[in-house]
């Protein structure tokens, strides 16, 4: 594929702090740069499903498809090497507590007085029960947890001609795995799972599903109180040692309908925003072209450093 023809550009294997199969840890710029991690590739193994490889390099299931344009995901061939997205834009959101972009499926965690961030993929609402945007904070912490069936979500399958019962205990029948975070939207949590395949998808009634390994470690760092700020950005734009990267993911299903494909004042406002006060110049025909893709790569779009501000209006 064309993609790994130009990995070594996008590699590069900065601010890695440590990572596992189940998600990584990052330190943060020094400078105040926005980009952190490194891509790589990885092989698919003998009896894996998209949803297994995904799981087992700490990414989501679309982010596999989107990465690796044209890859069957029904028909895989053992040994084939597959590129893993792990660089990435940081939110256009305060470096504090937790941050969740939802058009990434990705959560985002900035421990409190240690310059690092802990990245996440994450399972959101499916339509018609969209996971919220805005301000909030985790307001309870809970292990091996209760699911108690919100009405809505009872009716819901009822209709589908599953009638659950009002309480299911802890165990592995539990949609919410063995972790649980509430928020201060009380009806919305972040918490594992019992269906790891949904994690990278839109498969929830609203809350934030993460693979089980990753709810672990994240259950154990954050405390109650924790700011939790969720947003929607498709498209990214930030700076790593003096140039310009855009990062373009495919936009939720209806913000899909509300632009009709037209994306070009996201993509615009986005970088226009990362190059407030900078001196660079944008190649518009390649911010274009990625935007269009959607591949969730960050890219080099700077055409000098030492260039005019050049603005788009948005």
């Amino acid at each position: 594929m064309h993609i790994f023809k130009t990995l070594g550009r996008w590699g590069i294997a900065l601010f890695m702090l440590w990572s596992t199969a189940y998600g990584s840890v990052y330190n943060l710029p020094e400078n105040g740069d926005d980009v952190v991690g490194s891509n790589r590739v990885a092989a698919l193994q003998a009896g894996d499903t998209l949803s297994a490889f995904a799981r087992r390099n700490g990414i989501g299931y679309y982010e596999v498809l989107d990465a690796n344009p044209g890859l069957d995901p029904i028909h895989l061939s053992t040994g084939s090497q597959l590129f893993v997205r792990n660089q990435f834009i940081l939110p256009n959101a305060p470096r504090e507590g937790i941050v969740i972009n939802l058009a990434e499926l990705r959560l985002y965690y900035y421990p409190a007085n240690s310059h690092t961030v802990m990245v996440y993929p994450v399972g959101i609402g499916r339509i018609g029960w969209q996971t919220p945007t805005g301000q909030l904070r985790v307001i309870q912490k809970k292990q091996d947890p209760d699911w108690r069936v919100p009405p809505t979500v009872a009716a819901d399958m009822a209709k589908r001609g599953i009638i659950l019962p009002e309480v299911i205990p802890a165990g592995p029948d539990n949609p919410l795995g063995a972790y649980m975070m509430r928020l201060s939207n009380y009806t919305y949590l972040i918490h594992g799972t019992n269906r790891p395949e949904g994690v990278g998808r839109r498969t929830s009634a609203g809350c934030i599903r993460m693979y089980p390994e990753n709810v672990e470690q994240l259950f154990k760092a954050v405390p109650v109180g924790t700011k939790v700020t969720i947003v929607n950005q498709p498209f990214k734009a930030g700076w790593l040692n003096g140039q310009l990267y855009f990062e373009a993911h495919s936009p939720l299903r209806e913000q899909r309908a509300e632009y009709a494909g037209n994306y070009d004042s996201l993509w615009e406002s986005a970088i226009n925003t990362a190059i407030m006060g900078k001196t660079t110049q944008v190649d518009w025909k390649k911010v274009h072209v990625l935007g269009k893709k959607q591949t969730g790569v960050p890219q080099v779009v700077s055409v000098s450093a030492s260039s005019t501000v050049e603005h788009k209006d948005a």
